[in-house]
């Protein structure tokens, strides 16, 4: 007796053709939103990586600078002091990404070179960083009366997040604490700085502050303390 071959109504050949559909739908979405997720993730990561690499750039520059006022006679020019004739533009540090700024009694920028070295009452140091997103941050540190200086000091926990020379947080003892050197003393800690992470977010944490709840993540990477000259 012959063999009859049985096929699918119609009906249920389309249902199982949508379902089919539905659900490849379904796994190219995530596929698709995993992959967003991955790759912003991934961009916040190198903005933050940037972010710190340009800071620790200026915080650098504001400690070299603030050595070198330390050092320098009060009436000697600017522009020979740092060894730049043209200051309007920046003084430029002794490493890359880097560039200095000498601001007045009244916050204003100083642009001219014969200036002495007294009349700098604040250091505006902006550091750059070119590799992956550009980035700049700036940071400001006071000169006092007679060449003194107070300025807040950043330092790092762990030296493979630095592109620029380590400023690991080293307790050096005495007046000096966490001060990158011995002619300043430490007279305040600000506390951790670092970043906050939710999701595909990635935010700068100031010395001091918290993140927005409980949902996000807080990142110590460092502390800050003002140093006092």
């Amino acid at each position: 007796m012959p063999k009859t071959k049985k096929s699918l109504p119609a009906v249920r050949r389309g249902s199982a053709l949508l379902l089919t559909t539905i659900l490849l739908f379904v796994v190219l979405s995530m596929v698709v939103s995993l992959s967003y997720i991955t790759v912003m993730e991934q961009k916040m990561s190198g903005k933050t990586k940037s972010s710190v690499g340009s800071f620790f750039n200026a915080d650098s520059g504001v400690e070299w600078a603030l050595n070198r006022i330390a050092s320098a006679e009060g009436d000697i020019a600017i522009a020979i002091a740092f060894g730049d004739l043209n200051i309007a533009d920046g003084v430029t540090c002794p490493f890359p990404g880097c560039n200095l700024y000498f601001l007045d009694e009244n916050g204003e920028v100083i642009t001219d070179g014969t200036e002495t070295v007294d009349s700098i009452k604040a250091v505006r140091s902006v550091g750059t960083q070119t590799v992956g997103d550009p980035t700049q941050r700036a940071i400001e540190a006071a000169v006092a009366s007679g060449g003194g200086a107070s300025f807040t000091y950043y330092c790092n926990l762990s030296s493979d997040a630095l592109p620029t020379p380590p400023n690991i947080c080293t307790d050096h003892g005495g007046a000096q604490g966490h001060c990158p050197d011995a002619k300043f003393t430490q007279i305040y800690d600000l506390g951790s700085w670092g970043a906050c992470s939710h999701t595909t977010y990635f935010l700068f944490r100031p010395p001091g502050g918290g993140c927005l709840n409980s949902q996000w993540l807080v990142h110590n990477l460092g502390e800050a303390y003002v140093c006092s000259e």
